[in-house]
């Protein structure tokens, strides 16, 4: 990652919501290689340090780090410390200051979130200061932010905010370690598992099965059958199933040189008549008709 120029991004007002998490950033700073010294200070919030090239040193309270070209540190509050380059390759770095606030909204959001979310405030609130490698590739996240600064595409802002929140749980990752996550990700209840097999039994190549081979195979009555039936497709099975084996017999008119009775039975319709006449009410025109309109384009 070259950076060219300085750019601080001070003013920016980037809230970033992880369920009752709110993360506040203060700046973002790209700052190119120099032979600048960051005297020892010290924040209120969170800083964090991603150096993609150059060589230098860290002091932060009173011990020494070196860094190298892919370094990762965490200062936190109150962590007094100064950053000197190498003069012979002098290091360039990326930096995100930010402070949490933790809101009394835990209860309004689902378990798996509230879990969640308390596992990142405590790696955060109890990690005052983190020196590593950015094993996460972190910094190339910093060029994406950079991109959609310079470009400014529809969705910069939330792509930037997105860019940010994985910037930090990567942050989190290397406090933690290989120690894996203690909660598992939320399934989908049964009805929402019917929903999804009753989307792929309608959508398949051969939508021939009956109302009551469904009902067997979702394991439900009819009646509730119908109900799951309208709540995903805003129509009946009788319906569905028309639309079905109509968009069939289109494409076998379209990609095939089936005759009309071959592709009525093919769509398992009754006979070709009744097909002709169900599908000049649905389209407007006959199949012969439809089949030469879709060959001229």
């Amino acid at each position: 990652m070259d950076i060219q120029f300085r750019r601080d991004y001070d003013d920016l007002d980037l809230r970033i919501q992880m369920g009752h998490l709110q993360i506040n950033v203060w700046y973002i700073r790209f700052v190119p290689a120099s032979l600048r010294t960051n005297k020892k200070h010290a924040h209120g919030g969170y800083e964090l340090h991603f150096i993609p090239y150059g060589f230098g040193q860290l002091i932060a309270d009173g011990n020494h780090y070196e860094i190298t070209p892919n370094t990762f540190y965490l200062t936190g509050p109150m962590i007094y410390h100064e950053q000197m380059t190498d003069p012979d390759n002098p290091l360039a770095e990326c930096c995100i200051n930010f402070d949490i606030t933790v809101t009394k909204k835990r209860k309004q959001y689902n378990e798996f979130i509230r879990i969640e979310t308390d596992a990142m405030i405590e790696a955060l609130s109890s990690t005052r200061f983190w020196f590593g490698e950015d094993e996460y590739r972190s910094i190339e996240l910093f060029q994406k932010i950079m991109d959609e600064l310079d470009n400014r595409m529809v969705g910069y802002y939330h792509n930037i905010r997105s860019y940010i929140s994985q910037i930090i749980v990567n942050a989190v990752r290397s406090y933690r370690g290989e120690n894996k996550a203690d909660y598992a990700l939320p399934r989908k209840t049964l009805n929402e598992k019917r929903e999804h097999l009753l989307d792929a039994l309608m959508n398949s190549d051969t939508p021939d099965m009956s109302l009551d081979q469904m009902a067997v195979e979702l394991m439900v009555s009819k009646r509730h059958l119908h109900r799951l039936m309208k709540k995903q497709f805003q129509m009946t099975f009788k319906q569905k199933l028309s639309q079905e084996k109509l968009e069939t017999a289109k494409k076998l008119l379209i990609e095939t040189n089936l005759t009309i009775d071959e592709v009525a039975h093919s769509a398992d319709y009754s006979s070709s008549s009744y097909f002709c006449k169900k599908f000049k009410a649905h389209t407007g025109m006959s199949p012969t008709k439809y089949r030469q309109a879709a060959i001229r384009e």
